[in-house]
């Protein structure tokens, strides 16, 4: 890599941390290419040497964000003993990442970048996999009742962590984004476990809670 393309690969790098950090503060809508400029501390025609727009930007922020999460979640999935643990280390990893989150950014993303959300629609499908895969492994550890819908509950669960975000229904001012999130994990992982699931469900809960 030539230095002047490795010097041009860190300035748009830069460019899209600082617009990430913004974005999960305050939400897309709100911050403007004078405010990511600044963060930087370059100019706003700088930043259009690399990108064509906000929108773009919000692109690639979104991008790189669900390609870096999915990552992490799958190494907390490996690394986990069984379905459930799997589950709740995603969900603990979860609650870390939404509560530095701006609830805002999601309504943001859907009404006023519509290709940023269509890209996050598009990738929807890993994330259902994803889901699937844990619900396989847990029927077959017998963690999970066997008759689950794997296509409905998998959609379901995103739906539900898509909602949280919904202002309208879960104002901010009222409701604290990761108690939502959580609340629907629990009811989700409650109507998926089996005996001898709720019972290392409850094993586990409890070592947090003397942890």
């Amino acid at each position: 890599m030539s230095l002047d393309i490795k010097e041009n690969t860190e300035v748009k790098d830069k460019i899209l941390e600082a617009a990430t950090s913004l974005f999960w503060q305050y939400g897309t809508r709100s911050v403007t290419m004078d405010e990511i400029a600044k963060e930087i501390a370059v100019s706003k025609k700088t930043i259009y040497q690399y990108f064509k727009d906000k929108n773009e930007i919000v692109c690639r922020v979104m991008e790189r964000k669900h390609d870096k999460q999915m990552k992490e979640m799958r190494e907390l999935e490996s690394n986990a003993d069984n379905a459930i643990e799997a589950l709740l280390n995603v969900s603990d990893f979860m609650a870390e990442t939404f509560a530095k989150v701006n609830p805002s950014l999601l309504f943001d993303t859907k009404k006023y970048h519509p290709e940023a959300w269509e890209l996050h629609q598009n990738r929807r499908d890993q994330i259902i996999e994803s889901i699937k895969g844990n619900l396989r492994w847990g029927i077959q550890d017998g963690l999970y009742r066997e008759d689950l819908p794997l296509e409905y509950l998998a959609v379901l669960r995103i739906e539900q962590v898509e909602l949280a975000f919904d202002g309208q229904k879960f104002s901010s001012d009222q409701y604290e984004l990761v108690k939502v999130q959580l609340a629907f994990l629990d009811h989700f992982i409650r109507g998926l476990v089996t005996l001898k699931g709720f019972q290392l469900l409850e094993t586990y809960k409890n070592r947090k809670h003397h942890d």
